[in-house]
């Protein structure tokens, strides 16, 4: 019988030399939810989502992703097993991270060709399909840098939802744009929490988590302090901490 978790975090720690960025993290994400992560800079949010991608590795502690192992017990499955699982896990960086000398449409293919070896016109068919639900059909032949930073961070959802994750996560995916673009980025993300896409969001946008997210963790000093029902931790949180973290957050 498949897992209702799609995600398993237990007791992750990260120790990168001067200290325990991480811990002891442990959260579930069940399938076609949406998890935000909020919390101070410097607190380890993005070093959970990199530790998740395989971008970091753990100092200890369990990831299961779709009911394998990514790491238990802070030693890692076989390579074969982390590409499988790794295809399972696409991310959206707060910089966009798309290859400047492409078009829109190259960037979205690309990935789809030699990660996945889809065959290329197949490739370029879903590419068009996902620029054409992030409304950017009109800038397939557009290159990075002649496009909005909304639109660039469109693209690059595009991207990772083209290589069919089970899970998607986000690091502050409006950090790197001005305010007026970050609704557009923010409805997509939306979108897919309407759709029942399971989604981790690291985010600084907390009427957005309080909205859009089934739960929400707030993580500080590589610990979780607080976790619950988006409202109950945005609007009336238990913790000290919380309360003086979300103390310049105020209804809009």
């Amino acid at each position: 019988m498949e897992s209702d978790i799609v995600v398993s975090v237990k007791n992750l720690k990260k120790n990168f030399g001067r200290g325990d960025i991480l811990k002891d993290i442990s959260f579930d994400l069940p399938r076609g939810k949406t998890l935000s992560i909020i919390g101070p800079s410097g607190s380890g949010k993005s070093t959970i989502l990199r530790c998740l991608c395989q971008l970091t590795p753990v100092s200890g502690g369990t990831i299961e992703v779709c009911g394998g192992f990514l790491v238990k017990d802070g030693v890692y499955a076989s390579k074969s097993d982390l590409r499988a699982i790794g295809l399972k896990v696409g991310m959206v960086f707060q910089n966009f991270n798309l290859f400047p000398h492409y078009s829109v449409l190259q960037n979205v293919v690309e990935p789809q060709v030699r990660v996945k070896k889809i065959p290329r016109k197949l490739a370029e068919q879903n590419a068009r399909e996902w620029l054409g639900r992030m409304n950017l059909s009109d800038r397939v032949d557009r290159y990075p840098q002649q496009l909005s930073g909304g639109q660039q961070q469109r693209v690059a959802i595009a991207r990772a939802l083209a290589l069919n994750p089970q899970v998607l996560v986000f690091d502050e995916p409006t950090s790197a744009l001005d305010p007026e673009l970050t609704g557009e980025v923010l409805a997509v993300i939306k979108s897919l929490a309407a759709q029942k896409m399971a989604m981790i969001v690291v985010t600084h946008e907390m009427a957005f988590a309080r909205d859009t997210s089934d739960e929400i963790i707030f993580i500080d000093g590589g610990l979780v302090v607080e976790r619950g029902d988006p409202a109950q931790v945005i609007n009336s949180p238990k913790e000290e901490r919380t309360k003086l973290f979300l103390k310049r957050f105020s209804e809009k």
